[in-house]
């Protein structure tokens, strides 16, 4: 598992606000807030799909269950792209080839989202009021069907003019979104932006690593300590594991990344586990 601690250092994402919330019917009683055990594993969810340990329907699910919604969607592509390589769960598989072909450019939020602030949660009645988001052909003849109602969302920074996107539906007989719901998918939305950049640097190390890093190219400590820092140890806990100094480890780690020509220890663990060189 990767470090779990904040990405963000301490930046709070933005929300957005004053936007009128919809008031939750009084009969049905608000989901339980998750506890920080649930969230703490939700997390290590997050970087074990990073890294192919675990698959991001898997992560989808777990936020669904969470928060409890009724479908969800993460779309690593981008906000507004059509693309089949979202990963849907709990929607209705025939809805998603209308929405890539079509709808995907008919929501009002696709002019509005972009401009929001990397690291942004929101849900669409905050963005869009309510009833103009009812009145949009995107509601009426795509969302509605649907039985869905509600989104939250969370928004990441603008990687290659694209911002990676994760959405989570309630239907109409659904509360509204509670706040505890909003802090939640703010808290775990860092590491998610986080492992996403860690799988695309994944994917673009691995043909450098396979024809620049050959299996011996690394020492054995060498490879131990980035097997440690791929788990989410720090020095300390390394030093402790390995029954070394921490200075000792930090250089092994300096060492490694130097023969790898990698520009920091998370790309040197994605080189790494690309050739081949370290297990998890």
């Amino acid at each position: 598992m990767f470090d779990r601690s904040d990405p963000s250092s301490g930046t709070t994402p933005t929300l957005p606000s004053g936007r009128r919330r919809l008031r939750a019917d009084p009969r049905i009683p608000s989901t339980s807030p998750p506890g920080e055990d649930d969230v703490s594993r939700l997390v290590g969810q997050v970087y074990d799909a990073a890294i192919g340990g675990e698959a991001w329907g898997t992560v989808v699910t777990g936020l669904r269950g969470l928060l409890g919604a009724e479908s969800g969607a993460l779309f690593p592509a981008g906000y507004g792209v059509p693309s089949d390589t979202a990963i849907h769960v709990g929607c209705d598989p025939a809805y998603i080839p209308p929405y890539n072909d079509y709808y995907v450019r008919k929501s009002p939020l696709v002019p509005l989202v972009p401009r929001l602030p990397a690291g942004s949660v929101f849900t669409n009645h905050m963005v869009v009021p309510e009833r103009t988001y009812a009145r949009s052909e995107y509601y009426n003849d795509h969302i509605r069907p649907q039985g869905k109602f509600s989104n939250i969302s969370w928004l990441d920074a603008a990687i290659g003019g694209r911002r990676s996107y994760l959405c989570l539906w309630r239907q109409r007989w659904q509360p509204a979104w509670e706040p505890a719901a909003l802090r939640v998918l703010a808290a775990v939305g860092p590491h998610l932006g986080r492992a996403l950049e860690i799988q695309r640097r994944l994917a673009a190390a691995a043909p450098r690593a396979a024809a620049a890093a050959p299996p011996g190219l690394l020492a054995p400590r060498e490879r131990d300590c980035l097997a440690g820092v791929a788990g989410g140890a720090s020095s300390k806990q390394i030093a402790r594991a390995l029954g070394l100094s921490m200075n000792t480890v930090n250089a092994y780690l300096a060492s490694a990344k130097r023969k790898l020509k990698a520009a920091s220890r998370s790309e040197a663990v994605a080189m790494a586990l690309s050739a081949g060189m370290i297990d998890v």
